[in-house]
C-alpha cells in the first residue's frame, strides 16, 4: 500500500512539474521561488514518511517472525507435540529405511499430527499474506515441514477429501517451496 501511495505520489507530483514548465511566466498558477520551496519541502517530508514507514513494516514483519519461531521452540505444548511426532516418523524411517511405508501416519498420535500441521498451516498463511518473513521461515523450516507433511501426505489427502480447503496454505507452500511434483496432494 506504501508502494502505491509512493508511486501515486511521485506521479502527481511529476504532473504538476509538467504543468508548471508548461505554464507562461505571466500566469497566476505559476509558483515563486519561495513556493517551490515549500512544495519540495512537503514532498520531501512526505517521501521520508512513506520510506520510514516501509522500513518499519518490513522490520515489525521480521520482529514477528522471530518471535514466532521463538514462541513455538519454547512452548512446552509445542515442543511435546513435535517430539511426539518426530519419534514416530523416526520408528518409521528406523523399520524401513530404503523406503518410506505407503502411509507413515499409522499408529500416530493424531492430536499431535493434527497440532503440528495446524502450525504449519498458521506459518504457511503468514506467509502467504506477507506477516511472516518468508526467507527466514524458509531457511529454518524448511526442511521440518518438508519431511514433516511428506510423510502425513496420506494423513493430509485423507483429511482433504473430507474438506477441500483443509491445509490448503500448507498445501500452496510445499507446492511453492518445493514444486508441483515436490509435495503431490489429490486437492492442491
Amino acid at each position: 500500500m506504501l508502494g502505491l501511495l509512493l508511486c501515486v505520489l511521485l506521479i502527481i507530483f511529476g504532473s504538476f512539474l509538467a504543468w508548471q514548465y508548461v505554464l507562461d511566466e505571466k500566469s497566476i498558477y505559476k509558483l515563486a521561488a519561495g513556493q517551490w520551496l515549500i512544495a519540495f519541502a512537503a514532498i520531501l517530508a512526505t517521501l521520508g514518511w512513506c520510506v520510514t514507514a516501509w522500513v518499519a513494516i518490513k522490520n515489525s514483519v521480521k520482529q514477528h517472525t522471530i518471535n514466532t519461531l521463538l514462541q513455538s521452540r519454547l512452548s512446552k505444548t509445542y515442543m511435546d507435540y513435535a517430539d511426539a511426532v518426530n519419534k514416530h516418523f523416526g520408528e518409521h524411517l528406523s523399520k524401513a529405511p530404503a523406503s518410506r511405508p505407503v502411509d507413515a501416519t499409522q499408529g500416530i498420535d493424531q492430536a499431535s499430527l493434527r497440532y503440528i500441521l495446524n502450525y504449519f498451516e498458521y506459518i504457511a498463511l503468514g506467509i502467504r499474506y506477507g506477516d511472516l518473513h518468508e526467507g527466514m521461515l524458509q531457511r529454518s523450516l524448511f526442511s521440518i515441514i518438508g519431511n514433516t507433511t511428506s510423510y502425513s501426505k496420506h494423513w493430509i489427502d485423507a483429511a482433504v477429501a473430507k474438506n477441500d480447503r483443509t491445509y490448503c496454505h500448507l498445501r500452496w507452500l510445499m507446492n511453492r517451496w518445493f514444486g508441483p511434483d515436490g509435495f503431490k496432494s489429490t486437492s492442491n
